[in-house]
């Protein structure tokens, strides 16, 4: 579980507060997905739950561990995937054998079935790929890292439908097979609704309202009446007014 209690948060030199008595719970093993206007912290909180910020007030604990403390057994239960990363300029091999260490369970079969679904069973030189492979890679070792949980800040962002389809399509498919749970921010209702098993929105006032998806099956189908109903009900949450 991710629980945030009673957190305030504001970056150097900013007038005002990104968080202030935020309080949320995560459950396990569900995928999230995390909407709200610019402001509202969804990737700032990615960075908190993985410690890297620290909140001014408050906690903020993944399963039982406060994430400001960095605790090696903590860190090996989450992989963060920012929207923007780099690869390192080495061959695959030399970087997996890099992180295995961090990641007790780490599956190189799952890394290699990743890749294979991705059309990429043969990359070797991480130098030599265009930005929609380095994504299909990137996501690739985070399915394979094994962890219990998996925080994704938009990471469909700037890639063509296709790519876009495929990774969706991949994270729905393990997800199915070595389930974990999956935090991800989108600005995208619709990624929200194909991906999401519970959807959450956040405001800008540290307030939040959270919709349970988990009576809608996989494949979901956009055009029926219950998700349709649904997408207006969110769309109206996310237009609402701060309350100060």
């Amino acid at each position: 579980m991710i629980e945030v209690q009673n957190l305030s948060f504001s970056y150097p030199g900013a007038s005002s507060k990104v968080f202030d008595g935020f309080q949320l719970k995560l459950e396990s093993g569900h995928t999230y997905g995390l909407l709200g206007r610019n402001g509202t912290g969804k990737s700032t909180l990615l960075y908190l739950a993985s410690g890297l910020l620290r909140p001014k007030k408050g906690h903020l604990y993944i399963d039982g561990m406060e994430s400001a403390q960095r605790d090696p057994l903590m860190l090996s239960r989450i992989f963060l995937v920012p929207e923007e990363f780099s690869l390192p300029e080495m061959s695959l091999q030399k970087y997996v054998s890099l992180i295995c260490p961090f990641y007790p369970r780490f599956n190189e079969q799952v890394l290699n079935d990743c890749l294979s679904a991705f059309e990429l069973p043969d990359v070797r030189d991480l130098r030599q790929l265009s930005m929609g492979q380095k994504k299909k890679v990137f996501m690739s070792v985070a399915l394979a890292a094994g962890t219990e949980w998996l925080l994704m800040d938009e990471p469909f962002a700037s890639l063509d439908f296709l790519t876009r389809g495929e990774l969706q399509s991949q994270l729905l498919a393990i997800q199915k097979k070595l389930p974990r749970t999956i935090v991800l921010v989108t600005h995208q209702l619709e990624e929200a609704l194909l991906l999401g098993q519970k959807i959450v929105v956040m405001h800008p006032d540290s307030t939040l309202r959270s919709f349970d998806l988990t009576g809608f099956s996989y494949p979901r189908d956009p055009e029926s009446p219950a998700l349709r109903e649904l997408k207006r009900e969110i769309t109206d949450e996310c237009r609402k007014p701060s309350a100060e």
